[in-house]
């Protein structure tokens, strides 16, 4: 005999599957990234058509000064594929500016323009009080709690993928692995 479909039963499934959810820490950073992510375009919608990865860029830059593709890369956390794509675009807006090395033409050096300053200090302000109110969250001895346990977790996901490798033990499908 079929169960009977109904919104009900439907809206039970996933409140038993959010509570799962809420202890696996894969989908709550998955989450929490994904809004933070949601929340910064939308802070940068208010002002602009700035992108996310365009802003984090220039902040970079203007944090660290001039960078080559892969140390741009390595604070963002992406790929060097995501940062040489818009690499092009932030110049032709003027924000940037690429510069051939001298002694290794295939690097190439990104500077932040006047004009790619004025975009960051522009737009700094609202993501600015947001990282205030997450960081006020906590008083400073569970702050600095967290940071150490996001090291830990760094730690993990930057081990050898095949140290994850299990083989085909499936017994424990009810738990909710990502």
């Amino acid at each position: 005999m079929t169960k009977e479909i109904s919104a009900g039963l439907i809206k039970g499934k996933v409140v038993e599957q959010r509570a799962k959810l809420r202890r696996n820490i894969v989908s709550r950073l998955f989450r929490l990234g994904n809004a933070i992510q949601t929340q910064t375009q939308q802070l940068l919608a208010l002002t602009s058509e700035l992108s996310v990865v365009q802003f984090r860029i220039l902040l970079r830059l203007r944090q660290a000064g001039t960078q080559n593709v892969q140390g741009i890369s390595e604070l963002l956390g992406a790929n060097r594929s995501l940062v040489s794509r818009s690499l092009p675009d932030l110049r032709d807006k003027g924000w940037v500016t690429l510069v051939k090395s001298e002694e290794d033409k295939r690097q190439i050096f990104v500077r932040l323009t006047d004009a790619g300053q004025r975009v960051v200090d522009e737009h700094y302000s609202p993501l600015r009080a947001r990282s205030e109110a997450m960081r006020t969250a906590f008083t400073d001895a569970e702050f600095e709690q967290l940071v150490d346990y996001l090291d830990r977790l760094d730690a993990v996901t930057t081990s050898p993928t095949g140290d994850f490798v299990l083989g085909d033990d499936f017994e424990d499908m009810e738990e909710t692995y990502e």
